[in-house]
């Protein structure tokens, strides 16, 4: 704890390091109250707001600045796709997170996985932000989440060469990535067990 901290906050039967310092020095009872008022809120600021803050910025920038561990995708013909020509990933499918995280600059153009029907074009402010549904043939369906920009609309027909959006920060997260889901039979399926393959090390 620093020298300043200590002196904030240290416990005494008068009070605080610096409280008991300007009691002595200012006579008049009532302008102690107020400066005691003032103190104990300044005190709670210090030891316990702005470290919690310190901590939530501090979490924002490993966030932010994650290293991303570059995938280049396989570019052969194939029915799917990745949606991102490169890309890192942040998180993996699981069962309390039924998607993928895939990281890449704000702005970055997002692609259909492959042909099909746009489903849906929502917002979500709390959750997916602005987000994208489309529905691929074989019960087949795809989800495209926290987009910036959305350049496609419900009923629209696509193709794996059709950008749906860019990669934004809108909805629920702390740094520019694509929110990605693959729905099999509307069963959430891991993207790694139907997309090209990738290279391993993830």
């Amino acid at each position: 704890m620093s020298l300043a901290k200590t002196w904030l906050t240290a416990v005494h039967p008068g009070g605080s390091g610096i409280g008991q310092y300007l009691r002595t020095k200012i006579p008049h009872p009532t302008f102690r109250q107020f400066i005691g008022v003032n103190l104990a809120g300044f005190t709670f600021f210090a030891a316990v707001v702005v470290p919690q803050v310190q901590s939530a910025v501090s979490s924002i920038e490993v966030s932010l600045n994650t290293q991303k561990n570059v995938i280049i995708v396989d570019t052969s013909p194939s029915i799917y796709q990745w949606p991102l020509r490169s890309f890192g990933i942040s998180q993996l499918f699981s069962v309390v997170h039924p998607g993928m995280d895939l990281t890449d600059p704000f702005g970055t153009p997002v692609y259909p996985i492959g042909d099909g029907v746009v489903t849906w074009i929502k917002y979500i402010g709390y959750g997916y932000g602005f987000h994208a549904l489309v529905t691929h043939p074989d019960g087949m369906m795809s989800l495209y989440a926290h987009m910036s920009k959305i350049y496609v609309h419900e009923g629209q027909e696509v193709t794996k060469t059709d950008k749906i959006g860019n990669i934004g920060l809108t909805g629920w997260t702390t740094g520019s990535h694509l929110h990605f889901e693959v729905y099999q039979d509307q069963l959430p399926t891991n993207p790694l067990e139907v997309l090209p393959a990738i290279a391993s090390g993830i």
